[in-house]
């Protein structure tokens, strides 16, 4: 059994460790349970109690257990076992639940949001009181689709990656294969162009996804973070965001839903698509019975899904806040309303 606390590993999980780890894996982190330990003293110690077929099979293992999120290289060359939460995002995106059964997996899920709530809820709260956006902290907040290309000019690299939190919850059939991440420290992602990784936030959009850019910036001012494609049921600002009733600032809200215009035709797209459920249709009869769409102001979010839904543009997005790379999109021809 693994009991090592930098791991943050949870007590109902022990049972389970196989479905998580392979033996020589749990070896290894046996080995660093207490210290940090460089290349040449973690294969000695191995080595005692297994064979290595050669030094490229030992470098293979190390460099796979670092991408598994089995253990971490510190800056000073030495490895130590790496935060379970690191371990578990991996696993959930790549390989799957396997024989979990679904009361561990449940217990897992809640413990990974738990967590998450815990390392956001200061700053959410903080945000809710007036106060001042940390621009060195990655924070979410909702971006229009046009916005995304204008921010996407500002980004040199794109990697495709699993949404983590679909892949955890599981309460929707939405695509999972749509986050944008602008780093790829593990080599993990798939590396793909910035024309690709626009068509994928276009087609997100069009099955229902939120834009949601997680952004902030690097110690060299650059802009940082990931372009989520995010749904209600499933992801975890929106969970966290219910959960602390911080619904405007967990992801922060910079647009409001204007009420239709006269081009609406009554088709009640908009009612569908909204991931909140805050859009509905009353009747009005004047001559005959009219389906009038009705946007909730107080609790739209300014997501955009109706506006880009509405077949006729009826639907516009007035800016109400303004983003910390407001000027960035600016001087990259983002207008301030969208209707498709």
């Amino acid at each position: 059994m693994l009991k090592i606390k930098k791991m943050k590993l949870p007590d109902f999980l022990s049972p389970w460790l196989d479905r998580f780890y392979e033996p020589l894996e749990i070896d290894l982190l046996q080995i660093l349970a207490h210290n940090p330990l460089e290349k040449k003293q973690i294969r000695t110690l191995l080595e005692q109690n297994h064979i290595l077929k050669a030094d490229n099979d030992f470098d293979l293992f190390l460099e796979r257990a670092l991408k598994r999120g089995v253990i971490k290289r510190l800056d000073d060359q030495q490895f130590e076992p790496e935060d379970f939460h690191v371990r578990y995002d991996f696993w959930a995106l790549f390989e799957g639940w396997k024989d979990i059964p679904l009361e561990i997996k449940d217990k897992l899920n809640h413990w990974e949001l738990n967590d998450y709530i815990e390392s956001h809820a200061h700053t959410a709260k903080d945000l809710k009181a007036g106060k001042q956006r940390d621009p060195y902290k990655v924070c979410p907040e909702y971006v229009l689709l046009n916005e995304v290309e204008a921010l996407f000019k500002q980004i040199p690299k794109f990697y495709l990656w699993p949404c983590n939190c679909r892949a955890m919850i599981g309460n929707c059939t939405k695509p999972k294969s749509t986050c944008i991440r602008f780093s790829d420290d593990k080599g993990i992602g798939w590396e793909i162009s910035r024309e690709k990784a626009l068509d994928i936030v276009k087609d997100a959009n069009k099955n229902g996804l939120m834009q949601n850019a997680e952004l902030g910036l690097d110690k060299h001012g650059m802009i940082t973070g990931a372009l989520c494609n995010c749904c209600g049921d499933c992801c975890f600002p929106h969970q966290l965001s219910q959960k602390l009733n911080v619904q405007k600032y967990w992801p922060i809200s910079r647009y409001l839903a204007q009420p239709p215009t006269q081009s609406c035709i009554k088709c009640g797209k908009c009612v569908k698509r909204c991931p909140f459920g805050i859009i509905c249709q009353e009747k009005k009869i004047k001559g005959k019975k009219r389906m009038v769409p009705v946007i909730d102001a107080e609790q739209c979010r300014g997501c955009g899904i109706c506006a880009t839904g509405c077949p006729e543009g009826a639907i516009k997005m007035e800016q109400i806040g303004e983003s910390l790379f407001e000027k960035k999109f600016k001087k990259s021809g983002a207008s301030k309303n969208i209707n498709h």
